[in-house]
C-alpha cells in the first residue's frame, strides 16, 4: 500500500478514535429526563385513604376515601384510585360521589373525578333523589359547586334527562344544563 493511503487511513481511524471517546466521555443520562425528573416521582403513597374535612363549625363538611392516594408535591396534586366522596350539610349527608379516578389539587379545593363518575343526592335527605352521571366531574366542595362539559345522563323518579354539560349548585339543589337538553318524564299507573 502506498504510503500517501497510510497516512489517510491512519488519520479516519485517528479522528474515528477520538469522535467515540468524546461521545462516550460526554454521554451522561439527562437529569431533566423524564425518567429522571424528581416533579414527576410521588412524595407519598396511600392505600385506603380515609379524609374527614369539618367546617368552621366543627361539622362535617366532607369526606373522601380512595383505594389509593398518590400525591406530588411538586405538582401540587394527589392522584386517586376509586374516589369515594360524601357532601354534608349541617352534619347531615347530602350528595354521594363516586368514580374509577379521581385528582385533588390546592390542598382539595378542587377535586376532578373521572371514569364512569356518578353523583347522587341522599336518600335519607331527598324525597326523590336526583342521580347524575357523566365522564367526569369537577367539584369545590368549599364552594359547594360542581360541574362538567360532558355529557351527562339525570335520572330523579321516572324521568330521565340527558344533556352536554352541566352546572351543579350543591347547596341549593340547581342544576343548569349548558346545551342539547332532552328529557323524558313517565307516570307510573
Amino acid at each position: 500500500m502506498d504510503q500517501r493511503k497510510l497516512v489517510i487511513l491512519g488519520g479516519l481511524m485517528l479522528l474515528l478514535t477520538a469522535l467515540l471517546l468524546r461521545w462516550f466521555t460526554d454521554y451522561r443520562p439527562s437529569s431533566d429526563s423524564p425518567s429522571m425528573s424528581a416533579s414527576l416521582l410521588p412524595d407519598a403513597i396511600v392505600t385506603g385513604l380515609q379524609q374527614q374535612n369539618y367546617d368552621s363549625s366543627g361539622l362535617p363538611s366532607y369526606s373522601l376515601s380512595a383505594d389509593q392516594a398518590t400525591h406530588f408535591s411538586e405538582k401540587g396534586i394527589t392522584q386517586l384510585k376509586s374516589p369515594n366522596l360524601l357532601l354534608f350539610e349541617d352534619g347531615t349527608p347530602t350528595w354521594h360521589a363516586v368514580a374509577l379516578n379521581g385528582l385533588t389539587a390546592n390542598n382539595g379545593d378542587i377535586i376532578e373525578l373521572r371514569g364512569s363518575v356518578t353523583i347522587q343526592q341522599d336518600a335519607d335527605a331527598y324525597a326523590v333523589p336526583v342521580v347524575l352521571k357523566t365522564n367526569s366531574l369537577r367539584l369545590s366542595p368549599k364552594k359547594e359547586y360542581a360541574e362538567t362539559h360532558e355529557p351527562v345522563t339525570i335520572h330523579q323518579g321516572t324521568g330521565i334527562t340527558r344533556a352536554t354539560g352541566m352546572q351543579v349548585n350543591i347547596r341549593d339543589g340547581e342544576i343548569i344544563l349548558l346545551s342539547k337538553v332532552k328529557s323524558r318524564y313517565e307516570t307510573t299507573p
